[in-house]
């Protein structure tokens, strides 16, 4: 077979390719003062527009959702700022705002906007053109579709409600940001994924980031930390808990629906490289999400051989519990550490007599929502302070914009009008889910449903304790779950798609020939 040999005009090409590349590189490194992520932004871009124009979309889409859960999440200054890990820059990259990082007034929006707006748009083009890169895609339920398009515009409408009746404008764009983008996330991932034989890719990514996490966690905390004789609250960010408790639900729900000893030692093994780092990051949030993600699996699941064991070892240990809570709930022995967290978590972290911040905070939004419980008071505004917090106005200037309690911040905002209005795709969400675990047929299928219940309670969860609503960590992840879950409802038939049959090349049994009445066998 003769060698392959370019043509002139090809050399041409790659040399004119490379001398522009790196031209252009030059420049970036000279405007942004030797900046390596401005220097290196040219190579990224041409690299991303490739794998835009060449790959499959699903590619690009696990791609960013894992550097979105991997990289150090510079919003909620990753590692309290101590010590950037080697993904900081990639992490600067994707979510500094864009005007920040090369000078340009204009781009006031992260990369990571642009990455989703620009895979929408290729989206799109391909779908228009019938283009053979992408195959087809299982579509989502329409009534799924049209909570995500609500979600969308009922934040909109929460803007301008607030603004009308005299809001900041400037201060309102930081409260509703990421979860205004959900709905453009779960629409990605609809072009992108195309149905439920993606999930193990999803999950694995998603595990993959676990480790990532995990990893610097756990090099943060037993090295920088000694080494600098630092003392920190956490060792990565408080919205990678709903990473961490992803993959190991995932471990455990796959063992239950199907039991067999490589799942349950590739479970073991990830699970305690996870777990590791989930206990260094020191996040209570963490193992409330993680009770409530395994209590919906055990409600969801039927009554297996396995679950009746369970309950049963439970119940039996019950009166062992009761005293280890009991004798624990004073003390401050490490053996009843469990205790002592789930103690914080009831009575909060202040001294005897005192209410905690947070309880003052939700006490301040109660508050707030109670001036007009029906439309709130819209973006752009405060929380009110009838109860006195401690000032923290020197560290967090706009803190009564951005309550930690996401879930009664909506109220506040919102009302029960746009409460109703942006979070209804979770019920849907939860819904389809249900509905798909119960008549699925592939174990894959089941564990995926389990897990999407659990990502909608870890959700929850840190949008209650922690600003979930504005981290795109918490954001990108309950998106894929709402999407995978309205296409295993298709897949399984948990909702109607009159071509699932055709799509899915299934055919239907003939009915049994049924002998006429007074008929007699042969």
């Amino acid at each position: 077979m003769a060698a392959f040999k370019p043509s002139p005009a090809a050399w041409l090409q790659y040399i004119v390719m490379v001398v522009g590349l790196g031209a252009v590189t030059l420049g970036a490194a000279a405007v942004g003062n030797g900046d390596p992520i401005v220097t290196l932004a040219p190579v990224l871009a041409l690299t991303v527009v490739w794998c835009i124009l060449k790959m499959p979309l699903r590619y690009l889409a696990i791609a960013v959702l894992y550097l979105v859960l991997a990289v150090d999440y510079t919003p909620e200054r990753p590692q309290s700022m101590f010590w950037p890990s080697p993904l900081f820059p990639l992490g600067k990259l994707l979510f500094t705002q864009m005007h920040e990082l090369v000078g340009i007034g204009a781009l006031r929006f992260p990369l990571i906007d642009g990455l989703i707006i620009g895979a929408i748009g290729i989206g799109i083009y391909r779908r228009a053109t019938k283009s053979k890169i992408d195959p087809p895609v299982v579509p989502i339920p329409r009534p799924l579709a049209v909570v995500l398009a609500l979600s969308f515009f009922s934040i909109m409408w929460m803007e301008v409600w607030g603004i009308v009746r005299g809001g900041d404008i400037k201060n309102s764009l930081w409260q509703w940001h990421q979860a205004a983008v959900l709905p453009l996330v779960a629409m990605m991932y609809q072009y992108s994924l195309r149905g439920p034989e993606d999930w193990p890719l999803v999950a694995k990514t998603i595990i993959a980031a676990a480790l990532t996490k995990s990893a610097v966690s756990t090099y943060f905390a037993l090295v920088i930390v000694p080494a600098q004789g630092l003392e920190v609250e956490y060792t990565t960010c408080h919205s990678d808990s709903m990473t961490f408790i992803f993959a190991l639900t995932v471990c455990i729900t796959r063992w239950l629906e199907k039991p067999k000893s490589g799942h349950a030692i590739r479970g073991i093994i990830i699970m305690v490289l996870v777990f590791i780092g989930m206990l260094f990051n020191d996040r209570r949030l963490a193992y409330v999400s993680l009770v409530g993600g395994l209590a919906a699996a055990y409600f969801f699941n039927p009554w297996t051989p396995l679950k009746k064991a369970l309950t049963r070892g439970l119940i039996a240990c019950s009166p062992l519990l009761v005293v280890y809570f009991l004798v624990g709930w004073n003390s401050n022995s490490g053996a009843f550490k469990p205790v002592q967290t789930f103690k914080s978590i009831i009575e909060g972290q202040h001294a005897e007599g005192e209410l905690d911040y947070r309880d003052i905070e939700n006490l301040n939004l109660i508050a707030t929502w109670n001036t007009n419980p029906v439309f709130g008071t819209g973006y752009g505004h405060e929380f009110l302070e009838p109860y006195p917090l401690p000032n923290i106005a020197f560290v967090f200037p706009t803190y009564r914009f951005h309550p930690h309690n996401s879930l009664l911040g909506l109220l506040a905002f919102g009302g029960w009008f746009g409460f109703t209005g942006v979070w209804m795709y979770l019920v849907v969400t939860v819904y389809l889910a249900a509905r798909s675990y119960h008549r699925a047929y592939a174990a894959e299928h089941r564990t995926a449903c389990l897990v999407i219940v659990g990502v909608v309670a870890s959700y929850l969860n840190q949008v209650f304790g922690d600003m979930g609503i504005i981290s795109y960590i918490c954001t990108f992840q309950v998106a894929v779950a709402s999407v995978l879950a309205g296409k295993l409802a298709m897949v399984t038939g948990a909702w109607p798609w009159p071509q699932r049959e055709k799509v899915l090349g299934l055919t239907r049994a003939a009915p049994e020939e049924v002998p006429p009445t007074g008929a007699t066998a042969a």
